[in-house]
């Protein structure tokens, strides 16, 4: 009988240095408590199985190619193919949408690198998973710092850098409110758009870039201390500079200023690429509907969590 490889990995948030991080610069992520999972079956041929609530997908080791909504899961596959002599079923299930900016992307490579190497008896030490996952991710889409892949790996709250590679976990949880803007731009777009914009202004965008690793690097001076009302504050003085990029919009704006109103909210920021996305905020908030905000603006029941990427046999 079969031994079923069942392989689950946290999404994430970024709390600070988004956009910064692409410039070798720090950033804060934080894994959250919804999960996505991979079920893997081996199977006595070579066919490969997928199957997710997005659809179904078959084909073989011999002719692996990397089509939606399965890229992330095929590239996985394709660098670890060397390893693999047989087929399998992989199911997937999520506990949250690949439209809300949760790093679905990293989540389902991480839980399904996890369930293959278990299963291939490969031996990976924690930096050179994420390193390997990090590939994957930035081969498919074409760019990605890795960070939201650190923190699926490693729970917690993470201070992440590219290179020179820093992955630095801290344990610690606090409340935190997170609110979906009602859509969402791809993270590949919103980062050429930026770009494009500062073309002419090269010395800026690296000074912007510069400040967001400062912002960082109190940040975790903060949670060293275990000052929440510090790095709430910090999130608010990085909004300024997501701002500054162009990369807020009209709900998200009203979203941050209900939220800051609340004295349970210590800072509140946009989480991620923005352009839509996520706002995140330090604290629990006492409104439960942003509607108001605009269109499919709510309010995400969502935790820290200090647990990543985990394998089981069952």
């Amino acid at each position: 009988m079969n031994v079923i490889f069942k392989s689950s990995a946290p999404g994430s948030l970024m709390l600070l240095g988004e956009y910064a991080v692409l410039h070798g610069q720090h950033a804060l992520v934080s894994a959250i408590d919804k999960r996505m999972t991979v079920i893997l079956t081996p199977r006595s041929d070579k066919k490969i199985l997928l199957d997710s609530a997005l659809g179904q997908h078959e084909t073989t080791l011999a002719h692996l190619k990397l089509v939606a909504p399965f890229r992330f899961v095929l590239a996985t596959i394709k660098a670890v193919k060397k390893y693999l002599t047989h087929g399998f079923h992989l199911k997937i299930e999520s506990e949250f949408s690949d439209t809300v900016g949760f790093a679905s992307s990293a989540a389902v490579t991480v839980a399904t690198l996890s369930a293959l190497s278990t299963w291939c008896g490969l031996s990976l030490s924690e930096s050179d998973f994420i390193k390997l996952a990090r590939r994957i991710v930035r081969h498919v889409q074409g760019t990605g710092s890795g960070a939201d892949v650190a923190a699926c790996v490693m729970g917690g709250v993470v201070l992440y850098r590219m290179k020179p590679f820093i992955a630095e976990k801290f344990s610690c949880t606090h409340p935190i409110t997170v609110v979906y803007s009602g859509s969402k731009t791809p993270t590949v777009e919103a980062i050429a758009r930026v770009k494009k914009q500062f073309a002419n202004f090269p010395q800026l965008f690296n000074q912007i870039f510069k400040t967001m690793n400062q912002c960082t690097l109190d940040g975790v001076k903060a949670l060293r201390e275990n000052d929440w009302r510090k790095l709430g504050a910090i999130f608010n003085i990085q909004q300024g500079l997501m701002e500054s990029l162009g990369v807020s919009t009209a709900p998200i704006h009203e979203i941050i200023n209900t939220l800051r109103q609340q004295s349970t909210i210590l800072g509140a920021k946009i989480s991620g690429s923005g352009l839509g996305d996520c706002v995140v905020a330090l604290g629990a908030s006492s409104v439960s509907d942003f509607s108001q905000a605009g269109l499919g603006v709510k309010n995400m029941s969502v935790k820290m969590s200090a647990e990543g990427v985990r394998c089981e046999k069952i």
